[in-house]
């Protein structure tokens, strides 16, 4: 017997809460960020407020999606920065305030990250996905990928990604994302760069 799947819809502003804790605790093992805060206790404190700073720099997109309380997604939408001058600069400062002792790690991945990105063309951007771990499994990454990737499809518009682990790596290539460059700071676990072309 299946289990359902929460259906997906796209958060609003009284779902800032679930769409933080479920980011927070899907990335509370991811091997980056247990990079760039290696201590566990002082990340699983740290993860709620750097995800809180995520979700407020790109909610002007209107694209962040949400499976009920199980999982999140943070796009960003096309033919537009991930974020403005000013929404980067705040982000920065907070990710500084956050990253205390190990802020060096983390402008380190900020920076390759950027230096990265693709310019052009116009492209959906999927800057965090993620679904708490007693609800992986049950569909929920694929419907949070599906809620753009078929209006991707619909307007042949690209999509890109980095994913921060092997398992995402190998759920975004079962939705048609494929490789283009392996990144890693020093001393750093790998990143993917990824990049979707429209089907059809």
């Amino acid at each position: 017997m299946s289990i359902p799947t929460a259906a997906v819809t796209a958060a609003r502003p009284a779902d800032r809460g679930d769409v933080v804790t479920a980011l927070a605790e899907a990335f509370q093992d991811d091997p980056v960020f247990a990079w760039l805060a290696p201590d566990p206790a002082r990340r699983s404190v740290l993860l709620p407020e750097f995800f809180a700073l995520a979700a407020d720099a790109v909610a002007h997109h209107d694209a962040t999606w949400r499976a009920g309380d199980a999982g999140a997604a943070l796009w960003t939408a096309p033919g537009q920065p991930p974020m403005t001058e000013q929404q980067g600069e705040r982000f920065g400062a907070g990710c500084a305030e956050l990253a205390g002792p190990d802020a060096e790690r983390w402008f380190a991945v900020i920076e390759l990250l950027e230096a990265h990105h693709p310019a052009g063309p116009d492209h959906h951007y999927l800057w965090f996905l993620g679904v708490r771990p007693g609800e992986q499994g049950r569909g929920h990454g694929t419907a949070l990928l599906r809620a753009v990737l078929d209006e991707a499809d619909r307007t042949a518009t690209p999509a890109y990604l980095e994913a921060t682990s092997e398992d995402n790596r190998r759920l975004y290539a079962r939705h048609g994302f494929a490789v283009t460059a392996e990144l890693a700071v020093a001393g750093g676990p790998p990143l993917w760069a990824m990049w979707r072309e429209p089907a059809g």
